[in-house]
């Protein structure tokens, strides 16, 4: 009796140690856990943004991107014949234009490199519209970028004075979603 007694206690110090050395901590950990060694290691969108804010984006706004089939534009392989500098400009707008359905294919991907986010925060820098809400989403989802509710909060009232569709309901969504400092770092910025 005392032996089954010590058998017991011992089973139960096992598993309490075994416990102890996973990585989850609570059912949602063990489900990301299972997710993630599924998928060698990667977190899908879905399972990573599970408790992020719904935002209303154009879905015209990531289905610019075509297939790579589908682009007929310039490839950097494909030699230009420069017969004016209206040619060479047409085929300078051509090549950013190709540059810019990649960098939106990029984001849809989530596959956003230094490359494709150089490319938006140049856009930004120059205030068009759709990259600027693009990287608001950005900041949203934590796609290609570190997620920061206030930079986005900040990104939506900008696309919402360049008269954004849908930028002003997003930053009161992103505002609702923020914890009480994050509210506090944005009315300090007010």
């Amino acid at each position: 009796m005392v032996n089954l007694h010590k058998i017991f206690c011992l089973l139960v110090m096992m598993i309490l140690l075994a416990a102890q050395d996973g990585h989850a901590t609570s059912l949602d950990d063990i489900y990301r856990d299972i997710i993630r060694s599924n998928n060698s290691g990667y977190l899908p969108l879905f399972v990573k943004n599970r408790h992020q804010p719904i935002l209303l984006l154009d879905e015209e706004d990531l289905q610019e991107a075509p297939s790579p089939s589908q682009l007929k534009l310039l490839s950097p392989n494909q030699k230009v014949k420069l017969s004016s500098d209206f040619d060479h400009l047409d085929a300078l707008a051509k090549a950013r234009h190709y540059q810019w359905l990649k960098t939106i294919a990029a984001v849809k991907s989530n596959q956003v490199t230094p490359l494709e986010l150089n490319e938006i925060y140049n856009r930004v820098r120059n205030q068009d519209p759709k990259a600027i809400e693009i990287l608001a989403w950005m900041y949203t989802k934590g796609v290609g970028v570190t997620m920061d509710f206030v930079e986005a909060f900040n990104l939506y009232k900008k696309a919402a004075t360049l008269n954004v569709t849908n930028a002003e309901q997003n930053a009161m969504r992103v505002y609702q979603a923020m914890t009480e400092t994050q509210r506090q770092k944005v009315k300090n910025k007010l």
